[in-house]
């Protein structure tokens, strides 16, 4: 990583704050200290107005962009201690267990001390497919890994699970429509709080990943507005790892020479994209332009089934990916397969190489450790709103089968 941090330090990945965990607060479960607290002359800043039998949470409140004043703010049943050395309640002094983000009230898991918080975020250009992406990958962590790894995948807070469900699951999966546009950064206050989950795997050292998923519009990248600039370069700067998504058909030389339907009209500089997020980086890490980032960096083409067939009229077959192409050849299960991600960086390399520059790809170099990748979340070109074929994910979980190993040192997936 390019952030070093002590056993003291944890960086939450619901509002991106350092957090020292010696100053940390607490909810006590006793259901008596908050009617304790509340009848308490201290306790009378934290009434709620409407719910008289519990605590106004005011940090929650205004991590979620609410008036701690106003009926919809956050309360809760739970009374929150502040300012405990040991983690004692100040009311029953008892022992509180449920540790919380002095500044957003979201929870720290236990572990936080040993392995940190290692938070992978997904970026792209608008149009990219990153909520798609987001929704299989999601889909895919919680279904076929843990049969595979023996992992386990939960929501880190019911908001995750609601949101992912309502927002995702079930336009996606069960109704078959796409995912409607992201809004920017700037315009919802949903968009600037993470779909937050634990992954952890059996066994061994650092088996422990945060996994933050920010769904954010791809305008973001290219805001002016310092604001929505300040609250993305936040989560960049500290990720443990970055996933960048390339769409083919957004580049000029790929759009020009493929024949479809739905190809899009705008096509991007990708390398302004990565430019914009690498001096994020170097900025929130005070690095020099001639440091390397030991941020992983895995650079993902998306929608790789509509490059997956052989030439048709006048198309150019160095745009297409052919029926040798090292993407078809499946991964051993259950383990990391470093010659088949290996075989598949090099290919994607030289194919963003010969479509996009030399000069993306020694961008891509400013990245100590990175990888290439070719996915496609749906596996299919879908017409209109309406999904006409099942979902068929294709390699949807290999950057981050690639991310785990890397930011996890040896052992942690098996090779």
């Amino acid at each position: 990583m390019g952030i070093i941090r002590n056993k003291t330090n944890y960086v939450c990945p619901f509002c991106f704050s350092d957090v020292n965990l010696s100053k940390i607060h607490y909810a006590c479960t006793n259901p008596l200290c908050t009617k304790t607290y509340l009848e308490s002359v201290d306790g009378r800043r934290f009434r709620s107005d409407f719910n008289g039998n519990e605590e106004v949470d005011i940090e929650n409140s205004v991590f979620l962009g609410k008036d701690p004043k106003a009926s919809d703010a956050i309360t809760t049943r739970n009374h929150i201690v502040r300012g405990s050395a040991n983690g004692c309640c100040d009311v029953c002094g008892r022992a509180a267990y449920i540790r919380l983000c002095p500044m957003c009230h979201n929870p720290i898991p236990a572990g936080a001390e040993e392995n940190g918080s290692n938070i992978f975020v997904v970026l792209g250009s608008e149009g990219v497919g990153k909520s798609h992406y987001i929704a299989v990958l999601i889909n895919q962590l919680r279904t076929v890994f843990p049969a595979e790894f023996g992992t386990t995948f939960t929501p880190a807070t019911d908001r995750t699970a609601i949101r992912y469900n309502d927002a995702y699951y079930r336009r996606l999966f069960e109704e078959g429509r796409k995912l409607a546009h992201t809004t920017s950064y700037g315009e919802d206050r949903d968009s600037r709080e993470p779909m937050v989950y634990y992954m952890k795997f059996p066994g061994g050292k650092n088996q422990e990943y945060t996994l933050a998923f920010f769904d954010t519009s791809g305008k973001d990248l290219d805001s002016d507005d310092s604001r929505t600039a300040l609250g993305i370069g936040t989560f960049v700067s500290k990720a443990s790892g970055i996933v960048l998504l390339v769409d083919p058909l957004q580049i000029p030389y790929v759009n020009k020479r493929i024949r479809m339907d739905n190809k899009p009209s705008d096509v991007t500089d990708i390398r302004d994209r990565l430019a914009y997020i690498t001096e994020m980086v170097r900025t929130g890490n005070k690095l020099k332009r001639r440091d390397a980032i030991d941020i992983p960096l895995a650079v993902v083409l998306t929608k790789t089934d509509v490059l997956m067939k052989s030439p048709e009229n006048d198309e150019e077959e160095r745009v297409l990916f052919g029926p040798e192409s090292s993407i078809y050849v499946e991964r051993e299960k259950g383990r990391f397969d470093r010659v088949c991600f290996e075989e598949i960086s090099v290919e994607v390399e030289e194919y963003l190489r010969r479509t996009v520059g030399e000069e993306f790809i020694n961008d891509v170099k400013q990245y100590s450790r990175h990888g290439y990748f070719a996915v496609s979340a749906l596996g299919n070109n879908p017409a209109g709103s309406m999904l006409t074929k099942e979902i068929n994910p294709f390699r949807v979980e290999d950057p981050f089968i690639w991310l785990f190993n890397t930011c996890g040192g040896e052992g942690s997936m098996r090779q």
